[in-house]
């Protein structure tokens, strides 16, 4: 049986819009509930490297490709503005849904 590489098989299912909006929600959720942005970054750098090259992402968002480079490094710290402007860049937009259940 040949051995499938997980990233390769990653960034195929990360061109698939559905996928790569739950892909990404389930980073951010686990952002938001332990504080680990790294985590964030690293999955929306794959889903920009499943979407293309960095410079055709980072001409979509209108930044440099510097910019997208320290952005996606791990310690990027991206402002609402670059997020989302990178988000539509790859074809997604952030979302806000009421809260299923309460947190306490």
């Amino acid at each position: 049986m040949p051995i499938k590489n997980y990233r390769d098989d990653l960034l195929v299912r990360l061109c698939d819009p559905e996928y790569s909006s739950y892909y990404l929600k389930a980073a951010l959720d686990e952002t938001l509930e332990d504080g680990n942005t790294e985590a964030f970054l690293l999955a929306l750098k794959n889903l920009v490297d499943a979407k293309g090259s960095v410079q055709e992402v980072a001409s979509n968002a209108d930044i440099s490709r510097q910019h997208l480079h320290r952005l996606l490094s791990g310690t990027g710290n991206p402002t609402l503005e670059t997020l989302a402007a990178v988000l539509h860049a790859v074809g997604l937009t952030i979302d806000f849904r009421p809260v299923s259940e309460v947190r306490k």
